[in-house]
């Protein structure tokens, strides 16, 4: 962090940025501090990330394609290469083969890991690529994908085939310019990734789910961060339970409590966040700085000043929403021993009470729908009066068994377990069952003659 001598809000910035008006004022997030890739309403949200995996693959490959993806276009062009056929009949028999083998719904069908570079993606989904690419990877593991993208099949089909896809352009992407504020999630992903690239198969096929996890793991961690503002720890994991499709669970489960039940109230705040450190960032200074490095540096600062600098800063902000009657408005009772902390809880609360009581509440909602609807779709499932559980189906603790074994040919199942809970995934005494049980079903649990009651679990790979 660079040194701090003076980061008051500069408030000609703060009225600019935020558009003030005579009417009132817009809020404003993602340009001096970028949280997240969302915007405040729901036009382009994501929930599918099959666009995103193309995008993700075109980043770390430094590729580039220009339209879309048109299958009639390919065929005539492996058809082309072929060069000599026995009379139209042949030649239109060669085509269905080639379309029965490499299309599918209208879709080039992803036979090598170059494919992956010819899906589809809309912009919403490039964002949501190029956030995942900002926060998750880094230029070490880059060359190592890289080489795994350079090399050649042996399959004479398969190089015909490739060989008639459109070329693509040669493009290097920056890191862009989200930071990553969950060391240990980045950390997880490079190993997972890591290891996924090695087996061409299992990336072709895994990768996309692999993106889903790990976005649904950032920003459940993130979330929980951000609800401790200057105390979180961040390298410490924060614990969320999932509960198994195959089981049963009710409202003492502690998989219910502490899973989304918890998670949802934390998500619900993410745009008053995303506001907050969006003002709180509108100063002279290029870095951006989350709860704990704004807390350093007030801390280096005058304590009356800086806390005079803020308090007069919500005070303009509370002036200028002009439909809320901020009589009623009581702040939290939370106290920070940090310079200034207690005027950031107030802009916080400030935030939070605007959007729920005026008529802003269509933007806060949809801020965090973003994430909502997509963990809805693929990790949540709805259990009556329950409402939401996070999930996670037999494909899924198939797929995270084989990378958490990773090259080894067994594993302990205690430490099985203990690598689940470093990806973030907890699980409690009845779903730990479940999942034995599941691993007896695939015949994958074993024990050790010489180890008592040790038992292993083989890998799936």
């Amino acid at each position: 962090m660079s040194e701090f001598n003076d980061y008051k809000i500069n408030l000609k910035e703060f009225k600019n940025g935020f558009k003030f008006t005579e009417k009132g004022l817009t809020h404003k997030q993602g340009s001096r501090f970028k949280l997240l890739p969302y915007a405040a309403n729901e036009k382009t949200l994501v929930d599918d990330f099959s666009g995103v995996l193309g995008s993700f693959s075109r980043l770390i490959s430094n590729k580039q394609i220009e339209g879309t993806f048109n299958y009639d276009e390919f065929i005539e062009e492996v058809a082309e290469q072929v060069g000599d056929y026995e009379g139209n009949l042949s030649e239109e028999t060669f085509k269905d083969i080639i379309r029965t083998m490499f299309i599918e719904d209208g879709k080039l069908v992803n036979f090598d890991i170059k494919t992956l570079n010819y899906i589809n993606s809309t912009k919403a989904d490039e964002k949501i690529a190029s956030f995942l690419y900002s926060v998750l990877f880094d230029e070490n593991i880059k060359k190592e994908a890289l080489s795994h993208y350079d090399i050649e099949v042996n399959n004479i089909l398969y190089k015909l085939v490739l060989k008639s896809l459109p070329t693509l352009k040669e493009k290097k992407y920056s890191m862009g310019g989200y930071n990553c504020y969950v060391p240990y999630v980045k950390e997880m992903f490079i190993k997972d990734f890591r290891f996924l690239i090695k087996h061409e198969e299992l990336y072709k096929d895994s990768l996309k789910r692999l993106l889903e996890y790990y976005y649904m793991f950032y920003i459940s961690q993130l979330s929980i961060k951000l609800d401790k503002f200057e105390n979180a720890e961040l390298d410490k994991m924060e614990k969320v339970y999932y509960t198994l499709s195959w089981e049963s669970t009710s409202k003492n489960r502690t998989a219910y409590r502490l899973g989304w039940e918890l998670l949802k109230g934390k998500v619900n705040s993410l745009f008053s966040h995303a506001v907050a450190l969006e003002l709180l960032n509108t100063n002279g200074d290029e870095n951006q700085l989350g709860y704990l490095e704004l807390a350093e540096a007030y801390n280096s600062m005058n304590k009356d000043e800086i806390e005079e600098s803020l308090r007069e800063v919500v005070n303009i902000y509370q002036s200028q929403i002009k439909d809320i009657d901020w009589n009623e408005f009581k702040p939290t009772s939370k106290q920070s021993s940090v310079n200034g902390f207690n005027e950031v809880y107030r802009l916080y609360d400030s935030l939070e009470y605007q959007f729920n009581k005026g008529t802003r509440k269509r933007a806060y909602d949809a801020y965090k729908n973003w994430f909502v609807k997509f963990v809805e779709k693929n990790f949540g499932k709805r259990r009556g009066a329950l409402g939401y559980n996070l999930n996670m189906t037999e494909d899924d603790i198939i797929l995270m068994t084989k990378i958490c074994i990773n090259d080894k040919k067994k594993l302990k199942l205690n430490i099985l377990f203990e690598e689940f809970e470093k990806r973030g995934i907890f699980f409690d005494r009845d779903s730990s069952k479940k999942i034995i049980q599941l691993y007896e079903k695939l015949n994958l649990l074993e024990k050790k003659s010489d180890s008592g009651d040790a038992q292993y679990v083989r890998s799936v790979l």
